[in-house]
């Protein structure tokens, strides 16, 4: 009887502990928030889901969209802002306003100056969680502490229904660069294949952000039921890992682009002959990078 007594107890105790731990932010005050990009790029819209993605993971199902290239203006209530992804066309208009509270994960660097202007904001929050090896080696240039996360897009559930549906994504668009069908040398005949273009919005498109997110989520939901997809974007093979879709990735610059520094065991292309390269890697290699970025962005949320 004592045992059994001594049983629920524990039982009881783990029920409370765990229910608090769920509770942990639903009874704060905290706001949280995601950024998006009225840019013409779909990418983005790829990395404004992967933050709400784990926001909800962590039990966080509000939060509101501010707008990445915008940061300096906004003037709304306190927010904590996941700021990953791209950056940034317009380096006038950062660092944020003081209404906004970084944290800063899986942040690619495009412009060096971006870092150089404003060493004391990336100081007064270090470490940085960066996309790519390239990107700490920038922040470390100029002694502001960061660290390797990847790409939050990796976080994306496993999604175990395929479909027969097999894609070319954008395999000699910009990122595919001088591709030739030599380079590509397809001769293996796929069945069930479908060209899609990369996806980029038009003006009147841009900047209707509910629409946007739409379009992504079905582009996405493509990629997640997917038998193999063919690709030189990074937006779209990182994503396919996660869903562990197959994924072939060839790309003219491969071993030189600097976006590509750490990730090439994810990635696991090349740049000729995409018939020789492998469309499934460990799962142990992106479960590895899953359980990292999920761990660490679960303890920074908990700082605020």
């Amino acid at each position: 009887m004592k045992v059994l007594i001594f049983i629920i107890f524990i039982f009881i105790l783990y029920f409370f502990i765990h229910k608090n731990k769920i509770q942990h932010f639903s009874n704060r005050n905290v706001k949280f928030g995601v950024m998006w990009a009225n840019t013409v790029n779909i990418g983005d819209d790829f990395q404004t889901l992967a933050a709400i993605n784990l926001l909800k993971k962590n039990n966080i199902h509000e939060y509101i969209f501010i707008n990445r290239e915008k940061l300096s203006e906004y003037d709304g209530e306190p927010v904590v802002l996941i700021m990953n992804g791209w950056y940034m066309h317009d380096l006038s208009k950062f660092p944020p306003s003081n209404k906004i509270t970084p944290i800063f994960i899986s942040v690619y660097v495009e412009h060096e100056k971006l870092i150089s202007q404003n060493i004391d904001y990336f100081k007064k929050h270090e470490p940085i969680g960066c996309r790519d090896l390239s990107t700490k080696k920038l922040f470390e240039k100029y002694d502001i502490k960061a660290y390797f996360s990847g790409c939050l897009t990796l976080c994306f559930d496993e999604h175990k229904q395929k479909g027969n549906k097999n894609y070319i994504v954008d395999l000699k668009g910009s990122n595919g660069g001088t591709l030739s069908n030599k380079d590509i040398n397809l001769n293996t005949k796929i069945n069930n294949l479908e060209y899609i273009e990369h996806n980029y919005f038009n003006d009147g498109e841009k900047n209707r952000l509910k629409y946007r997110l739409q379009e992504a989520e079905k582009i996405l939901n493509k990629y997640r039921k997917a038998n193999l997809i063919l690709t030189s974007r990074l937006h779209v093979a990182l994503p396919c890992r996660a869903f562990n879709t197959k994924v072939k990735f060839i790309h003219q610059n491969y071993y030189k682009d600097k976006r590509f520094k750490g990730l090439t065991e994810i990635l696991n292309g090349g740049t000729r002959n995409i018939n020789n390269i492998e469309s499934n890697i460990d799962r142990r290699v992106i479960n590895k990078f899953k359980r990292s970025i999920n761990r660490k962005f679960s303890d920074l949320i908990k700082k605020h």
